[in-house]
């Protein structure tokens, strides 16, 4: 009995734990990323309305600023 309440509680946090990256990555990567992109290809890219594959894209994007954004804000706080 012991063993299926934890699975049941290890298949809950893995599907809320899916959740909160999907979240993250859609909404705060595609927003950022969305501004990344404006300036580095001047207006260009991305267009008004993306399709899903673009939005996926844009949103991953975002994702790799950001991290890319932290890590030199802790390479310029090492110095």
């Amino acid at each position: 009995m012991e063993e299926v309440i934890v699975a049941y509680f290890r298949a809950l946090s893995a599907f809320f734990r899916y959740m909160f990256q999907s979240l993250v990555i859609e909404f705060i990567g595609y927003g950022s990323s969305w501004i990344v992109c404006k300036v580095f290809t001047l207006g260009r890219f991305p267009s008004l309305i993306p399709t899903e594959k673009e939005r996926t894209r844009i949103s991953y994007i975002g994702a790799i600023s950001l991290a890319l954004f932290l890590i030199a804000i802790g390479v310029f706080n090492s110095f």
